[in-house]
């Protein structure tokens, strides 16, 4: 008999945790490679003078899960781990970008992108996830995902303007159908505008990657955060994504999973100043609820705001007290940047903590119970986030 779910569990165990990651300071102690993009300046002299026009401050995290190590067969001997065609060439345009995104670290089979105005008013975010099957194939699935973000990137410096998510999705997946260098492969991809020009959210999403809308409660004294936009999943079954795919000939088999850019969801939101988006590949969304569950799979004193803002609700107020401190002064733009670095980091160290325990029940295991499938506790896989905030 299949399992049902156990009742969702408070965060308070692992915030506990969490909360033990954060130094007396309010700074995040890293307990795996991240990476933030470097803090802005305040586009004016004085430290205390406000923005004249909104700016978008942004931060990114990534992690990789554990490599493919050498194992033993029945009779005691030693397997090497597979080793993989179509891996990405450091010295190859693609590799270079790469590397520059990630700065020494690793993001797996995941890849990012960001893209901005000169003016810090319009920003491009992608997040893509290389469809790990490939594998079986003898096929690096990061090529693919990190190619499609690096021609959406390209494409934005070619025009000189950043182009809508759609146009950049279709405009990066014909390029990397062309490139030779690419065997095979595919992914998922959610890429965003935030465009303070004309106060508009743009997204184009494709497969369980996806993206959060944030806006702070006008009845909150806190300024706590609310969901005002979330892109739904788009799959074919349980674990089963849509996909953008480059399926060589020799490969292609009947019932072969393969989408087009014209397939993802599209959608326009109205953007105002003190927004946050959230961009996640599904290592952050298949391990942290970013809405209720269903109330079935709840206990009775579960907390009534997702676990998501109840962990922005916390990081809010040791950032707030961490700020207060300050001696020197600063502007609100330093200050948001700050807290967007620091969302950034935190959430993806939560989703570790959550891939790694069975004692909380995870999104991925409820999807897993509505297909009568028993999967305790959270997924492990590779994590790729990105944190921008509307100042």
């Amino acid at each position: 008999m299949i399992g049902a779910p156990r009742p969702w569990l408070s965060t308070c165990a692992t915030a506990g945790t969490l909360a033990r990651m954060v130094a007396p300071s309010g700074t995040v102690r890293p307990v795996m490679p991240t990476r933030a993009c470097v803090p802005l300046r305040s586009a004016h002299s004085s430290a205390t003078t406000e923005p004249v026009k909104p700016k978008i401050v942004t931060a990114y995290s990534f992690a990789a899960k554990p490599r493919e190590t050498e194992t033993k067969n029945e009779k005691g001997e030693t397997v090497p781990p597979r080793e993989l065609s179509g891996k990405i060439d450091p010295d190859s345009d693609v590799g270079k970008w790469r590397a520059t995104m990630l700065e020494g670290g690793d993001a797996g089979e995941d890849a990012l992108m960001l893209a901005k105005t000169a003016d810090f008013t319009n920003v491009l975010l992608g997040v893509a996830d290389g469809v790990g099957g490939w594998t079986e194939n003898g096929i690096d699935p990061a090529h693919f995902s990190n190619a499609l973000l690096y021609y959406a990137t390209q494409y934005a410096k070619l025009l000189g303007r950043l182009p809508s998510p759609s146009e950049a999705l279709e405009h990066a997946f014909e390029k990397v159908n062309e490139d030779p260098s690419i065997e095979a492969g595919s992914s998922t991809a959610c890429l965003v505008q935030m465009d303070m020009v004309h106060g508009k959210l743009r997204s184009a999403n494709l497969g369980d990657s996806g993206y959060v809308h944030l806006r702070p409660d006008p009845n909150s004294p806190e300024g706590r955060l609310e969901v005002v936009g979330q892109s739904p999943p788009q799959t074919y079954a349980f674990n089963t994504p849509y996909q953008l795919a480059k399926v060589p000939a020799a490969l292609r088999q009947q019932g072969s999973l393969s989408n087009k850019p014209s397939d993802a969801q599209v959608t326009e939101e109205e953007l105002q100043r003190g927004d946050m988006v959230l961009l996640m590949t599904d290592g952050f969304l298949d391990n942290v609820h970013c809405v209720l569950p269903p109330k079935e799979a709840l206990t009775p004193d579960a907390p009534k705001r997702p676990e998501l803002l109840q962990l922005l609700d916390m990081l809010q107020d040791k950032h707030r007290e961490h700020w207060a401190t300050r001696k020197q002064p600063s502007s609100v733009v330093e200050e948001k940047q700050d807290f967007t670095n620091v969302v950034a980091s935190t959430l993806m160290q939560y989703a570790r903590l959550c891939q790694s325990t069975e004692e909380k029940v995870s999104p991925f295991q409820l999807d897993a119970a509505r297909f009568g499938i028993h999967y305790p506790g959270g997924k492990v896989d590779d994590i790729a986030l990105i944190c921008a905030t509307v100042v």
